[in-house]
């Protein structure tokens, strides 16, 4: 959610014209999604395949040792549950294969 937030500002910045847009207007512009970039609604936990979870935990851990903490679970495309709830030994780091039994459903 952060990401595409950050997508959607950066897009609205880049267009111009409408960051000078003054505050007073009615109804704010529309944004228009960057060149190249199209805008697309992030796929729901339940249809990420394994494939996918494997490579966003990857991309997260920063130092490549096979285990996530927290600030490094931070990163994360997503999240299907909190932190507390993946980390299913209480031991603080998230395993790909806790990661990957927190997109199972309940």
């Amino acid at each position: 959610m952060k990401q595409l937030l950050a997508l959607l500002c950066a897009a609205w910045l880049a267009t111009p014209g409408l960051a000078q847009t003054p505050a007073t207007a009615a109804v704010p512009p529309a944004v228009a999604p960057a060149v190249g970039a199209p805008l697309t609604q992030p796929l729901p936990s339940n249809r990420w395949t394994a494939a996918q979870a494997r490579e966003a935990f990857q991309l997260a851990d920063a130092n490549g040792d096979g285990r996530l903490t927290r600030a490094e679970a931070q990163r994360l495309a997503i999240m299907p549950r909190s932190f507390e709830e993946a980390d299913l030994n209480k031991d603080g780091m998230l395993t790909l294969d806790e990661y990957q039994a927190s997109f199972a459903t309940p």
